[in-house]
């Protein structure tokens, strides 16, 4: 019985061929999903990436056509035809197809038709169907000039032009945006998260349209100077075509301009920039990052060129801070409510669940200062100084809001930068980080703390800077901290100047110093940190939040999960407890109670007199109860309201130590209040290490009831492999499990049994020593030479793993290989492929033979 590789290499590699399908046609193992990356402290651990098998497409390098998922000979021809046609849905491809070889079962996305077939299409019969669909009319369209051109939407992208493999999202945005162009429409948006590739998508766009002929001049819009150069670099491909717009000059001679609003608006003579161009000179304008400027800025510009078609790029989603850019750019593109949509729409989170963007650590910390705010008075009382300005009007209390904008506060700066650098030494204190501050002066009293207090450690004169549009050396400083080999600098200090569209893959720290209200600027922030960065290693990234800024969080910046809450957020369940001094056992009067679901939050309240608190209205599902309080360690509890109400929840906070955070300075004295660490978990849940243990018995016992049929499950290939399937789906991880248990010598099967039953561990060394002990039926009749394969299947278990044995793929690795023939050699041994097939079914089966039942089943292998 053949593998799945085999099956491709030997059947379905073959079956594609001789249906006319080129090697240059068909793109095999296309990366779908990189793996997520999940976080054991501050170990990353990456998932399993996720390929489809096939990609057809309809030329090299161009428009992909269909998908092809492969399963081997065990399966059906269509048991992988659920997971192709996901993969076809994500890609924007209509046809998908599952194949074991010797079927074939095809389902059309745009019919909902599925059948089985008895050879794969031709590419002549599978584009003529695609061409069904309006825009996909033949290799000719016609452009807004009414000539007869190229069709860009299959305009292939060579590899050499920066084409190739496109990312899945990055595939769906060029389409969305063509298909609308070639639709008539005149404007539309697409929002992807920042780090997610909009100005590869901008290039490739750029490709198309020139190389097919249908729109030749195109225009792309920035507002600051450094993302005019990185668009500009970025379009390399396109070499001589590309011209930046100067003041005073305008490189008619070439094909893609990039300028800045400021540029464009320059008059020269009383005649702006963008009005020396003819008012039909573009067929396109991109506008990068239009959610930052507001119509204003970007208006006249489009006004002007209004036979153009008009293309937002923005980092963000729809929020009240972004409704105008929505209204303007999508307002062709709306849903079944009226409401505007973007072309295609790519969130931080699904980035990160896709393993294409770095996952993120969350610490907030408050100053007691900033949780209760600044009484003036009683301060001078306390001796502090106190300077006003003249025609300056003092308030006697101030806001966090208010601080460094209203009143400076140098002693609160001095331990916020404390706090940071003590966790800087922990972390590493040359990981690049960005710290966002209130004002000019603010970000400059910041920078020389950081450069005072880190600085010498490190050997660094330039270890922390400010980069403000007031630094005359700004530009170079940004250039020199964008760069992942640069030692320094390591810190850099803004206001806004860093907020949005500059790329720094190795920044590792993102610290909110200053309040923010918007939504948008808050992602614009954030996405400063998302980007994997090879070079340097970075998979994640922390945000360190000294303002709240991170109540903004949405389910657009979590990952998406399976298990992402989407249910009710209200029933008839009950939560009530009390709050108690974990060393005095005293009630905490006051304690902050929140209940939340998955991350979202469903109530908040606060404990009487008593400690005691109740809440009520909540569904009935797994909730988790947090509480806290000034001076306290938080503390956590997940509950189970779909059993019953819980009516005696006891929590017990730990006592914080003051003299840790306390730190006495002239004038004021500020103190860390409370310092709270979060980790995405699984779905969007933060979790401890003891709750991702709960979780996993949880979803352990949703498929299995006890460690012996868990154990009858994974002796199965078949069933182990669905069962790891459906845990997966679920966020639970064998890699996860190991490092938390720090026992990578144990079967997966004892690592699930301890998490959910509790069960004594075996190393994969003690169960292949239970082959002999249990004298796995068979062994003592085999020759020598079917002896020794066996003994060298258990080495290969005892090093990987039971996955590594569980099917012939295993025998074209070394010894196997050379000293055995390979499968072929093997299988002659055994005598065939069936005998083969059931000595790895027995293999497996015996590993997991309970002490107590001894040999299982009738194993026996002919010799």
């Amino acid at each position: 019985m053949r593998s799945e590789d085999e099956t491709r290499t030997e059947l379905i590699d073959p079956m594609l061929e001789e249906a006319g399908w080129k090697a240059e046609l068909v793109e095999k193992e296309y990366l779908y999903k990189k793996g997520r990356i999940r976080l054991l402290g501050d170990e990353p651990v990456r998932e399993k990436p996720q390929y489809v098998d096939y990609l057809l497409r309809r030329d090299a390098h161009g428009l992909a056509l269909a998908v092809v998922e492969a399963k081997d000979e065990s399966h059906s021809a269509g048991a992988g035809l659920q997971q192709a046609m996901a993969y076809a849905k994500d890609l924007g491809v209509r046809f998908a197809y599952s194949s074991n070889g010797h079927g074939l079962v095809e389902a059309d996305l745009a019919t909902a038709i599925i059948q089985d077939l008895e050879t794969f299409p031709t590419p002549d019969a599978l584009i003529a169907r695609q061409e069904e669909k309006a825009e996909m009319r033949g290799p000719v369209v016609t452009n807004r000039q009414g000539v007869k051109t190229g069709n860009p939407l299959i305009q292939p992208v060579p590899a050499v032009a920066g084409g190739g493999s496109l990312r899945y999202y990055q595939e769906g945005a060029v389409t969305a945006a063509l298909s609308a162009m070639l639709s008539g429409h005149k404007r539309g948006l697409l929002s992807l998260a920042t780090g997610t590739g909009k100005t590869r998508i901008g290039h490739t766009l750029a490709w198309k349209l020139r190389k097919s002929g249908y729109a030749e001049k195109i225009l792309f819009l920035v507002d600051r100077l450094s993302l005019l150069n990185q668009a500009y670099n970025d379009f390399a491909a396109h070499g001589e075509a590309r011209g930046i717009v100067a003041s005073g000059s305008i490189p008619l001679s070439r094909d893609i301009h990039f300028a800045t609003y400021q540029t464009l608006y320059t008059a020269t003579e009383g005649v702006r920039t963008f009005e020396r161009y003819p008012r039909d000179y573009f067929d396109l304008v991109i506008v990068d990052e239009c959610h930052r400027s507001g119509y204003g800025d970007w208006g006249g510009v489009l006004q002007h060129f209004n036979g153009a078609f008009h293309l937002g790029l923005t980092a963000t989603p729809k929020r009240a801070d972004s409704i105008d850019t929505y209204e303007f750019f999508a307002a062709e593109n709306r849903d079944a409510k009226g409401e505007p949509q973007p072309l295609y729409e790519y969130s931080l989170g699904q980035g990160i669940d896709d393993g294409f963007l770095a996952t993120y650590q969350v610490l907030r910390v408050r100053s007691d200062v900033d949780a209760n705010g600044l009484r003036v008075s009683e301060e001078v009382a306390r001796g502090a100084d106190l300077f006003v300005p003249e025609e300056a009007t003092v308030r006697d209390v101030y806001e966090m809001a208010q601080f460094e904008r209203e009143i400076m506060l140098p002693d609160r700066t001095q331990t916020l930068c404390e706090h940071l650098a003590s966790k800087m030494r922990t972390w590493g204190v040359n990981d690049k980080t960005m710290i966002f501050c209130v004002s000019m002066e603010h970000a400059e009293m910041v920078r020389s703390k950081m450069q005072t207090l880190l600085g010498p450690e490190a050997g660094k004169l330039q270890y922390a800077v400010r980069i403000v549009s007031e630094e005359r050396d700004a530009q170079d400083l940004l250039e020199e901290f964008q760069l992942s080999d640069s030692s320094e600098p390591v810190i850099a200090t803004t206001v806004d100047l860093l907020s949005t569209g500059v790329n720094v893959p190795s920044c590792k720290n993102i610290v909110f110093m200053k309040p923010v209200g918007s939504p948008t600027l808050f992602k614009q922030i954030i996405g400063r940190g998302s980007r994997i960065d090879e070079e340097t290693g970075k998979l994640f990234f922390r945000i360190v939040d000294y303002t709240g800024a991170t109540r903004l969080f949405d389910q657009w910046d979590r990952p998406v999960s399976p298990t992402g809450y989407d249910g009710p957020i209200e029933g008839d369940a009950e939560v009530a407890g009390i709050v108690v001094d974990a060393a005095t056992g005293l009630p905490v009067t006051g304690a902050a109670v929140s209940l939340s679901v998955e991350g979202l939050e469903l109530a908040q309240t606060v404990t009487d007199s008593d400690g005691l608190f109740a809440v009520s209205g909540l569904p009935q599902v797994v909730v988790t109860v947090t509480a806290g309080h000034k001076g306290y360690q938080t503390k956590r509890e997940r509950v189970d309201l779909g059993v019953e109400d819980v009516n005696d929840l006891s929590l017990r906070l730990p006592v914080v130590d003051d003299r840790a955070g306390l730190i006495r300075i002239s004038g004021i004295t500020v103190r860390i209040a409370d310092e709270v660490e979060l980790t995405v978990g699984p779905g969007t849940t933060p979790m401890t290490s003891d709750e991702y243990f709960a979780y996993v018995k949880q979803e352990v016992l949703q498929v299995t009831s006890s460690a012996d049929q868990l154990a009858k499950l994974w002796s199965d290939p078949d069933d182990r492999q669905s069962l790891l399937e459906s845990l997966s789906k679920q966020h639970v991880e064998l890699t996860i499990l190991e490092m938390l248990l720090d026992r990578p010598d144990v079967d997966g099967l004892d690592l699930l049994s301890h998490a959910a039953f509790g069960q004594t561990m075996l190393t994969r060394e003690q169960r292949s020593r239970r082959i002999e002990q249990f004298q796995f039926d068979g062994l003592s009749t085999m020759t020598e030479l079917q002896q020794e394969i066996v003994d060298h299947l258990l080495d290969k278990y005892r090093v990987a793993g039971v996955n590594e044995i569980s099917s012939a793929a295993v025998f074209k690795l070394t010894p196997f290989a050379d000293q055995y023939g390979g499968v072929r050699g093997v299988s002659r041994a055994f005598g065939g492929a069936l005998q083969l097939r059931e000595l790895l079914n027995a293999l497996q089966a015996a590993l997991y033979i309970s002490d107590e039942s001894g040999p299982s089943g009738n194993h026996s292998v002919e010799p």
